[in-house]
């Protein structure tokens, strides 16, 4: 299946070939690889715009909501092929940009706690995918991200959690004890197949909201940038009682209400 952006700017020409068995992977396990998605015209844009993005905040995970300010990442949220590969894997007409965020892991730096990311999102009655993009060469000694497969289909809202700005965990959140507490998946790993691996600048993982997910520590000298955009499929609406992220908060919308709207813009449409 030849996948085409449906933006109108430079980058129309762009083109990738998703083959049935990303689908099948994707569908089964929750997450999958795809290679040399991105072109060096993209990457070398997004990587200067990464780095200005690092004065936003020195914890790791509040980077966000980038494409609002810069006009690289704007243009990679909405005119690029992201949003129609979420298109695609989503199987759904229309994409909306909930929003982007920026990863650097650098040298030393822990590992990213096990969780998933839905219960952590103001929207409900659908679902979402995250497509994240390397930026630099990523080994298995400098943070590749582990997914435990399947486990999007596990329907398992595992409680949100603060994390310092190593991103490393803190106190669960207030009020979320009605999410299923958050195993030790560390401990059991023994238990689960575990999906890791290694990236070159431009490759592309795609995965589904409610996959187990978290990033092994760099323990190389080497940074580790990604820039991760995430997009929700047919049916999602806005939900105030998950209001867990203060970044992604939408003052324009009430509850049940569809995400269209200047915060959260339709990035893709089938025709």
């Amino acid at each position: 299946m030849q996948v085409k952006p449906s933006g109108n700017g430079h980058s129309s020409t762009d083109s990738y070939a998703v083959q049935q068995a990303d689908i099948d992977a994707f569908n089964v396990d929750g997450a999958v690889l795809l290679k040399s998605v991105f072109s060096e015209h993209w990457i070398s844009r997004l990587r200067e715009s990464t780095d200005r993005a690092l004065s936003m905040s020195e914890n790791y995970f509040w980077r966000q909501r980038v494409w609002e300010q810069d006009a690289a990442c704007r243009d990679f949220c909405i005119d690029s092929l992201a949003a129609a590969l979420a298109a695609t894997f989503l199987n759904s007409g229309k994409v909306n940009l909930l929003y982007d965020q920026v990863f650097a892991k650098t040298a030393g730096d822990p590992a990213t706690p096990w969780h998933n990311d839905l219960p952590y999102w103001p929207v409900r009655n659908g679902r979402a995918v995250t497509v994240w993009l390397a930026l630099d060469p990523i080994r298995f000694d400098s943070g590749p991200l582990e997914f435990v497969a399947g486990s999007h289909l596990w329907d398992k809202w595992y409680r949100p959690f603060t994390t310092g700005d190593d991103g490393s965990q803190q106190e669960f959140y207030a009020s979320t004890e009605v999410y299923e507490p958050l195993p030790d998946f560390e401990a059991e790993r023994g238990r689960h197949r575990i999906l890791c691996w290694e990236m070159d600048a431009g490759d592309v993982i795609i995965f589904d909201a409610m996959a187990v997910h978290s990033a092994r520590p760099n323990t190389s000298t080497a940074v580790r940038r990604g820039y991760a955009v995430r997009y929700t499929g047919d049916g999602m609406t806005y939900q105030s009682a998950a209001e867990i992220n203060p970044f992604i908060i939408n003052p324009q919308l009430k509850d049940g209400q569809p995400l269209d709207s200047d915060q959260f813009p339709i990035a893709h449409r089938s025709t």
